[in-house]
């Protein structure tokens, strides 16, 4: 008898699940797990990550890349690209295990406030060090970064060419139409230009920078987040080729929540510290963790002093979107013709099993100020955000229930 009571719990148990998965409006809480991470044309954050980038479907965080550094050509972002490359090589920002994220269960579409430090990477265990091709006069990047976010408060204020003119955009909300909430935007799709957000191609700016948001649907789902990325001190440098053989080291400090991704022309300037000039080096062919063979910079000689000039690095950043985002900047770096293009694109859709994959991008522009160098970094950032099938939250469901009923049958004996 007892042993077909706890059969009768079980098989209730098994009823209620099957009605709560058959309502799809009704909110819904399940486990968060996600990744994220910034492209720039130059360095990513992190440098090097703690999940992987690649993936299956939406999973695979990529962003096409193009043109060629050999000629300025016309202002305007050409349509295509010339090539598509996993996000970052070395790896993305991983979810914290244990969170909960609770959504509208309306599957496509489905709104939910982003939980707080959801995401996060340590510091690295060494400073990893990666060659910066097609970069003169840059040679290479080193850092060790942590990354975390979003924070429930910012840890830098929500500034930016729109701020004062309209209130900043709440963070943490994600929604259809969510353009609507990120004050300074005029529509959906838009094109920003350095100093003239109204304009229509990159020379209509006071900077060449520019940075498009098209294509998607009429409820094309969005939001801001900002993520805090911080590096220890003296971890993490530029290496500069100063001429004549000379090689400087700019000093990054990263430390705050950044703009990319937190609202629409969101703003942050950092400024770099002194660093060291040396009269020469040499490079060598070496292998380290995770980012393989690199030929990197092994030796320095003679020593000038702390006299590798400060740097300030002024940023921008735009919204979440599931719509196609584009950065480019054109101009040249130290006298070299710097012209680079890189997009993404998000999206939101369901499975046959009832599993949403939803890719969201954001887009972002950069200007440092080197000494003499100036140079101009578009960013896009890719975070990818998958909700269990229905079939995964029957079976934990049932999962669960069942060790209740056995629990029961267990305690009546």
């Amino acid at each position: 008898m007892r042993s077909i009571q706890a059969l009768c719990v079980i098989a209730a148990a098994g009823s209620l699940v099957l009605s709560a998965s058959a309502s799809s409006a009704a909110p819904k809480t399940y486990a968060f797990t996600g990744k994220f991470t910034s492209s720039r044309s130059l360095i990513n954050v992190p440098v090097v990550g703690n999940v992987p980038c690649g993936g299956v479907g939406l999973s695979n965080l990529t962003v096409m890349s193009g043109p060629g550094a050999a000629a300025v050509p016309a202002p305007n972002t050409p349509p295509a690209r010339t090539m598509s490359k996993i996000a970052a090589a070395y790896g993305c920002v991983g979810h914290v295990p244990g969170k909960k994220i609770t959504t509208t269960g309306a599957g496509v579409g489905g709104a939910f406030a982003m939980p707080t430090k959801v995401f996060s990477k340590p510091y690295g265990s060494y400073v990893a060090a990666i060659k910066i091709p097609n970069a003169t006069p840059i040679l290479q990047l080193g850092t060790s970064a942590r990354v975390t976010g979003p924070l429930k408060t910012p840890t830098q204020p929500l500034g930016g060419s729109m701020v004062k003119s309209f209130a900043p955009a709440a963070l943490r909300q994600f929604k259809k139409n969510a353009w609507l909430t990120q004050t300074g935007r005029a529509g959906q799709a838009f094109t920003w230009c350095w100093g003239n957000p109204g304009c229509a191609k990159v020379t209509q700016g006071t900077r060449p920078l520019i940075v498009k948001y098209k294509g998607g649907g009429a409820n094309a789902f969005g939001g801001t987040m900002g993520y805090v990325a911080a590096t220890k001190a003296g971890s993490t440098s530029l290496a500069i080729g100063a001429g004549g053989g000379a090689v400087g080291f700019a000093r990054l400090s990263i430390v705050g929540s950044q703009p990319t991704g937190r609202g629409y022309a969101s703003s942050l300037t950092d400024m770099l510290s002194k660093g060291p000039l040396w009269a020469g080096f040499m490079t060598m062919t070496v292998t380290r963790p995770k980012v393989g063979k690199q030929k990197l910079i092994t030796m320095v000689t003679g020593n000038l002093g702390n006299n590798f000039p400060p740097a300030y690095n002024y940023n921008f950043g735009f919204p979440f979107t599931t719509r196609t985002v584009v950065a480019r900047n054109t101009g040249t770096v130290a006298g070299n013709p710097a012209v680079v293009t890189i997009s993404a694109m998000g999206g939101d859709s369901v499975t046959a099993m009832g599993k949403r994959n939803l890719s969201l991008v954001a887009g972002g522009v950069a200007r440092a100020v080197i000494g003499p160098a100036i140079s101009h970094t578009p960013e896009i950032v890719s975070m990818y955000l998958p909700e269990p099938s229905r079939a995964a939250q029957l079976f934990a469901g049932a999962f669960a229930l069942l060790g209740v009923a056995v629990w029961r049958a267990v305690r009546v004996r």
